[in-house]
């Protein structure tokens, strides 16, 4: 496979899948056996462990719209970093719907075998999602660290998020 025909194939799933939400589909992109890295705790293994969490995200989100912000083929891995947008309608890891619309960044990276994904790793901006969700939100940085000693003016909100949303998960989870 070239990289024309990865990023075909990438979109292919995407929309078939998620934006169609054409879940009976899955076969035509996944193998039988696929392995999903992080291991998903009480998941079936293989293809009919996915159907089940595709169809979890899938009940809780709707109008999902995929967006590839960049595309990486090597061999037999397809590494996008994509932008999901989607409106939280239904519940989520315990959260009842909110109706909030979210953005969810991931770098999600797919091993290929005989053209179907065989095994896959995938960390979704799950902090920046629950905080959308209204689950929690980010401390002020002022309160952890001084910006000054990062070279960070309060111009410069955009270079502080991503360290401010760290900082928040572990608050959170010393708090518990």
């Amino acid at each position: 496979m070239d990289a024309t025909t990865a990023r075909r194939f990438f979109q292919e799933y995407v929309t078939t899948i998620y934006e169609k939400g054409r879940v009976e589909e899955l076969g035509r992109f996944y193998t039988r056996d696929v392995v999903p890295h992080p291991d998903i705790p009480g998941m079936e293994p293989g293809l009919n462990g996915m159907k089940v969490v595709i169809r979890s995200w899938l009940d809780a989100f709707s109008s999902m719209r995929y967006t590839t912000d960049s595309f990486v083929f090597q061999r037999d891995i397809i590494a996008p970093r994509i932008s999901v947008n989607a409106v939280h309608t239904g519940d989520f890891m315990g959260i009842p719907a909110t109706g909030r619309k979210v953005t969810v960044v991931s770098h999600p990276h797919y091993r290929l075998e005989h053209g179907k994904i065989a095994e896959f790793w995938d960390m979704p901006d799950m902090l920046s999602l629950l905080q959308q969700l209204g689950v929690f939100s980010a401390p002020s940085l002022a309160a952890w660290y001084p910006t000054s000693r990062l070279g960070i003016t309060k111009n410069k909100p955009e270079l502080v998020a991503p360290m401010v949303a760290g900082i928040g998960l572990v608050r959170e989870y010393e708090r518990v």
